[in-house]
């Protein structure tokens, strides 16, 4: 990785104004009976909470239709949730401090001061241990280090040369053992900078797993490598309970899974979603699954192969050909199934032995902010704002090519299409640029690109020298507009600009992780209107009213 500076500025010292939160995670802890029954032997009832590629994120885009995530909602739920389950362990798996492992120079400086202002967070909701993503390494070993010195969580990777393997945790008299493993290397086999050596991950937790044996109560592996491994772990290492699966992408996460003795969880990303497994400990052997969500899965599977069957037997009792014994062996795998389908609406958790029940909190705007953390927040996105509005300052787009376009801005294109200026102004797109000014984000690199026209391109704009240019004026969809604006008449206009936007010019700002609802198809009648993609007349020609994007 190319050396990168990472200049100070005046406004630096704002970003060190950060103040690490305590939530109480993972004190002591108290008894209390398992969920389902009412009477039951006494046992320890502790929590487990669980991130799964977390990306460095901080909040979520605010121009999603509703936006999930957001690290300081995340604290304000484990502290409602603390004094049901006051006894808890915090870890994470996969991505934790940036998002992707490569990451351009001008961003190195934002995205690492963003990793800083993480730590000390995760610090506060008393994070015990993770197992490093490959993103971790975007700005190589230095920047990882300065991004995990914010917080005491212990990094694992028993595979990981020069690692920790293991780390034991005592809570509320639950021995809790924590392994962690990682790979390093994306799809093609391309590691990042600075990334440290790994051996092989399935016999680096065998080994690690089976240090722990005797000295713990539960297991937990904390998997940042591709699936097929984490399954792997799950299915074939000796004493593992549970694997916490990075590398996960899903709107919602899926049941626990059970693979040999051990179950498979994961959480939604970006910090959408929290993992919770509560666990109740009493006694040894495999851990039984008690998860609503598990249940819920085996009753819509059940259901459908009893229905299934009663069909088939039902066509069978039809058919005189039918051997009467096999239908009646048929019959009794019915009952049978039928069987276990009602118990799962009657279902136990056995006073013997260990359970378990697994929950996923979806982060949503309905969740409260922790105020100590949103201050934190807010501190990072003031100062990073100030900072890269005096640091970009003079920094201007590129000149356009001669004899090519440049961009005029929507003033220009006013003065003749005063109907679709109207029309615009009354889009999310007319006052786009203020969305970003409101939350103190109108100069960061990883918004301010689609809140503005010509975003670098030649004779556009740029992080802060953008006047004119600011919204998603009428040049994003139609192109510049300077040779239009030039033209002698409307022949020579009509062919200085583009009338029919294609998809693939608003794909790379309305993007799945910005614009989650969007379809071009029901998209693009939302921005027109009387004189914009609608009848209109045109004076200029003569002609009666038509249909069009622009004359």
């Amino acid at each position: 990785m190319p050396s990168i500076s990472l200049r100070s500025s005046r406004v630096w010292p704002l970003l060190l104004l950060s103040i690490s939160a305590s939530f109480g995670i993972g004190a002591s802890c108290r008894r209390e009976p398992a969920p389902v029954i009412a009477a039951m032997l006494p046992r320890s009832s502790i929590r487990l909470y669980f991130l799964a590629d977390l990306d460095g994120y901080l909040e979520p885009c605010g121009c999603q239709a509703r936006p999930l995530g957001g690290i300081d909602r995340i604290a304000a739920l484990v502290d409602r949730e603390r004094p049901a389950h006051p006894h808890s362990l915090f870890v994470a798996a996969g991505n934790l401090f940036y998002e992707h492992p490569t990451l351009e120079a001008q961003m190195a400086f934002q995205e690492r001061v963003r990793a800083e202002t993480l730590g000390p967070i995760l610090d506060g909701l008393h994070l015990a241990a993770y197992a490093q993503g490959p993103a971790d390494y975007a700005l190589g070993a230095e920047g990882f280090r300065a991004a995990a010195h914010g917080t005491r969580a212990r990094s694992l990777g028993a595979n990981v040369v020069g690692g920790d393997a293991t780390l034991v945790r005592l809570v509320d008299g639950v021995r809790v053992g924590l392994v962690g493993v990682s790979d390093f290397a994306n799809a093609e086999g391309v590691r990042p900078d600075g990334a440290p050596a790994t051996t092989d991950a399935v016999e680096a937790a065998r080994t690690a797993v089976a240090s722990l044996r005797g000295r713990v109560d539960v297991v937990v592996v904390l998997a940042s490598v591709p699936r097929r491994v984490a399954r792997t772990i799950a299915g074939e290492v000796e004493g593992v309970d549970f694997v916490i699966a990075a590398r996960e992408s899903s709107a919602t996460p899926p049941p626990p899974e059970r693979i040999g003795q051990a179950h498979l969880l994961t959480a939604i990303d970006q910090g959408k979603g929290l993992g919770a497994i509560d666990l109740y400990v009493n006694g040894t052997g495999p851990f039984h699954d008690t998860s609503d969500a598990s249940a819920s899965a085996e009753r819509a599977r059940l259901d459908e192969r009893i229905h299934t069957l009663a069909s088939r037997i039902a066509a069978w009792d039809r058919d005189p050909a039918t051997d009467r014994a096999a239908i009646a062996a048929q019959r009794t795998r019915l009952t049978e199934m039928t069987a276990r389908r009602t118990a799962l609406d009657h279902r136990t958790v056995p006073t013997l032995g260990r359970a378990f029940e697994a929950r996923s909190f979806e982060i949503s705007p309905d969740v409260a902010r922790a105020p100590s953390v949103q201050a934190q927040i807010s501190t990072y996105f003031h100062a990073i704002n100030e900072r890269n509005r005096l640091e970009y300052a003079s920094l201007r787009a590129p000149p356009p090519p001669p004899g090519a376009p440049s961009y005029v801005g929507v003033e220009a294109c006013r003065d003749c299409h005063e109907e679709a200026y109207d029309v615009w102004l009354r889009t999310p797109h007319g006052h786009a640029y203020r969305t970003l000014e409101d939350a103190s984000k109108n100069f960061n690199l990883a918004c301010v690109g689609c809140h503005v026209t010509g975003y670098r391109q030649p004779g556009g704009s740029e992080v802060v020298q953008n006047d004119g240019l600011r919204d998603v004026q009428c040049e994003t969809c139609h192109g510049p507009g300077s040779a239009h604006v030039d033209a002698r008449n409307n022949t020579a206009r009509r062919a200085t600009i583009r009338r029919d936007t294609p998809v693939d010019v608003c794909a790379p700002c309305h993007t799945p992780e910005h614009s989650d609802h969007f379809n071009y198809a029901s998209y693009i009648p939302r921005i027109l209107g009387p004189g914009h993609g609608r009848p209109m007349t045109d004076a200029d020609a003569g002609t009666p009213a038509r249909t069009a994007m622009l004359p």
